[in-house]
């Protein structure tokens, strides 16, 4: 018998907190993948942020949208590896030119 994967998304809310006069309720979205046949299945779930929903004192609804931080996180990682192995190696061919000149 063969297994398929299952894909389920759905959103959860935490809140509401009040603070400083304001309604604050943060809104992700969560995703499982359930791999196998029932309880012998894997499971991956990954939830990130989607918006922040905000509520002030005079009623005036706002929703603000949050970017995914991870994303970002691995970019400024892979770049500042980069940059460090041009370094390394630029450095290194000063090294070795200082090495070979008589």
């Amino acid at each position: 018998m063969t297994s398929m994967a299952v894909l389920r998304r759905g959103e959860s809310t935490t809140g509401p907190v009040a603070f400083g006069g304001r309604t604050i309720m943060l809104v992700a979205r969560t995703t499982a993948i359930h791999l196998g046949r029932d309880a012998l299945g894997a499971v991956h779930v990954r939830s990130r942020p989607l918006h922040v929903e905000v509520l002030d004192e005079h009623g005036q609804h706002q929703v603000v949208k949050v970017r995914d931080p991870e994303r970002a996180l691995i970019a400024a990682i892979a770049m500042a590896g980069i940059a460090g192995a041009c370094a390394l190696r630029a450095r290194g061919s000063v090294f070795n030119r200082r090495r070979r000149s008589p």
